[in-house]
């Protein structure tokens, strides 16, 4: 009997959904339509990290021209800056407290991106009265789960890099 539930055990941990349980499909889909309404003025939604790079690093910005960082290095750099990793739902609700405050009151001093990325970019205006609390929950949501549900891109370790 311990053998068959051991098993059992085994075979549900293979065949589990590499999806957090925190992760609402619908929520992530009406964050997505926010983002593309209210943010992509200014934010690409996602590029490929060697073209991000590059362009950073390698171009100065010039080959990509972008206004602002895209949506996969904002969720990325949010995971890893902001809150606790080990509790998702956690740091979601973190996250979300960080994006309030940055998103109504931007202060460069208080950016999550990396130095030889944002020196790119002016700080952006203030969205109060433009995105609501309720919009920042949902972008938040879309944002969290954007870049590998909190999976690591070996990319974005490289801050050790020297920017040109």
């Amino acid at each position: 009997m311990k053998t068959i539930v051991s098993l059992l055990v085994f075979l549900s941990a293979v065949f589990a959904s590499d999806v957090p349980e925190e992760f609402d499909k619908l929520l992530y889909e009406k964050g997505e339509k926010v983002f593309e309404k209210k943010c992509m003025e200014c934010h690409e939604k996602y590029m490929d990290i060697p073209l991000l790079m590059k362009n950073f690093i390698e171009e100065n910005n010039k080959l990509l021209n972008l206004k602002a960082p895209t949506g996969n290095e904002i969720s990325f750099r949010l995971k890893q800056q902001i809150g606790h990793r080990d509790d998702i739902e956690f740091q979601l609700h973190q996250t979300e407290e960080f994006m309030k405050d940055y998103l109504f009151n931007p202060d460069r001093a208080k950016t999550i991106c990396l130095e030889g990325v944002i020196r790119h970019f002016k700080t952006m205006p203030s969205l109060k009265g433009k995105v609501s609390e309720e919009e920042i929950y949902q972008v938040n949501h879309y944002l969290y789960f954007l870049e590998g549900f909190n999976g690591i891109n070996s990319f974005f370790h490289k801050e050790e890099l020297e920017f040109k």
